[in-house]
């Protein structure tokens, strides 16, 4: 069981969004965001950030409890986290990993968010049907991601002893 739920994660990223002014997140933005951390996650420290189901809906990975909650915003920013969320539970190797997920993504818009997470032969492909929100699984995300080839250009913070640590 992870330590986590998205909506912790969510709000970390709004959180972060808003402490740097040039970064604007919407709803869309912040579901992509939490399902690369989740992907990273599962690929380099070996365990799910989060417990919540991800689900491929026609715009891409989504998870609802976080769309549900952030869905008022529409496609404006989202202006204040849902929830205040302490990031002094996160471990070393998952803060560095959070922080480069998002100066690895943030700085794409939406619509280029959703062409990255629905490539051919990605999990949200393999788990898409028009209009059917089929769950994905969590462990095509961590195969998938595991052999992207993005992980050689990952800038993650963690050293191969803590991310064997985790193995």
């Amino acid at each position: 069981m992870a330590a986590f739920t998205a909506m912790d994660i969510a709000n970390f990223y709004v959180q972060l969004s808003n402490d740097l002014p040039e970064t604007d997140i919407t709803n869309l933005k912040l579901n992509k965001l939490c399902y690369y951390a989740q992907g990273w996650c599962l690929a380099l420290l070996n365990h799910p950030l989060f417990d919540n189901e991800i689900q491929a809906w026609d715009y891409g990975p989504v998870i609802p409890e976080v769309y549900h909650t952030y869905k008022v915003c529409g496609k404006s920013p989202i202006g204040e986290p849902a929830d205040v969320f302490d990031e002094s539970r996160l471990s070393t190797d998952e803060l560095n990993l959070l922080i480069d997920v998002f100066n690895s993504y943030a700085k794409y818009a939406p619509s280029e968010l959703v062409t990255m997470t629905d490539a051919d032969g990605g999990p949200w492909r393999k788990a898409y049907q028009e209009r059917m929100n089929n769950p994905i699984d969590l462990e095509v995300i961590k195969e998938y991601f595991k052999r992207s080839d993005e992980l050689k250009g990952m800038q993650l913070n963690l050293t191969p002893e803590n991310v064997v640590e985790y193995a």
